[in-house]
């Protein structure tokens, strides 16, 4: 079983249809667990690329009727939009999200939400409406992820969203076009806690371009906020 209740503050489950990357971050969190349990069922190959077919299954209608109205990050350990990833992998994981079309009422489907470092190989695929469409963007040195990222949702019908995690640099890039924002601290051994000018210039601009803001514990803000794409905001005490 590959779908997992999650501690991931933005979403609820976590699904694992693909894992493994070759982006070699230094931060990345799934490269170690991966490492640590390689040669087991979940991480056979380790942190190398890897398709599990029969985990597919996990997320279908007549199975999970429990992820109704939820959100499910989808690869979290893995990019499965990396240029690596053969189209395959990712047509039978885009069609085991579109068995949902059964379900007439959209507000009921799930939210499958993608995230990847590569945001505009999502224009060669047709994405079903009830996924978000993520990248990954730590500093101005990414920032021209966000210009693919709005290119490739103008040819598809989902929400757009940046997680700046770990936000190590300040963005000076336009944020317009976007409907959601992550914002996180790097965590681990040798964390670095972004700067508060920074952290607090890319809030301002986002609450000024009417963009939702979703601020992650790694902050350790006294006031997080919790905004989601829908506008609904949810400011814990």
């Amino acid at each position: 079983m590959s779908l997992n209740k999650t501690k991931i503050e933005w979403t609820d489950y976590t699904w694992n249809p693909v894992t493994g990357c070759k982006h070699g971050c230094p931060y990345c969190y799934a490269r170690s667990i991966a490492n640590r349990f390689k040669g087991s069922k979940a991480w056979p190959n380790g942190f190398e690329p890897t398709f599990h077919p029969e985990r597919l299954i996990d997320v279908h209608p007549g199975k999970a009727r429990h992820l109704l109205g939820k959100k499910v990050f989808v690869c979290s350990m893995a990019d499965l939009f990396g240029d690596w990833v053969p189209d395959e992998w990712i047509d039978s994981v885009i069609e085991a999200i579109d068995n949902w079309s059964v379900v007439h009422d959209p507000a009921e489907r799930p939210i499958f939400q993608f995230l990847t470092k590569n945001p505009k190989r999502y224009e060669d695929f047709a994405i079903p409406e009830n996924c978000w469409l993520g990248t990954t963007v730590e500093s101005e040195a990414q920032a021209h992820r966000i210009d693919e990222l709005n290119h490739a949702v103008n040819y598809q019908d989902n929400y757009a969203f940046v997680s700046f995690e770990p936000l190590l640099g300040k963005i000076d890039h336009p944020l317009k076009g976007l409907d959601w924002i992550i914002i996180g601290a790097q965590t681990g051994p040798g964390a670095k806690y972004p700067d508060k000018g920074v952290l607090d210039s890319l809030m301002m601009r986002a609450f000024f371009d009417g963009i939702p803001i979703f601020t992650k514990d790694s902050l350790k803000l006294d006031s997080p906020i919790r905004e989601f794409p829908n506008r609904s905001l949810e400011v814990e005490p």
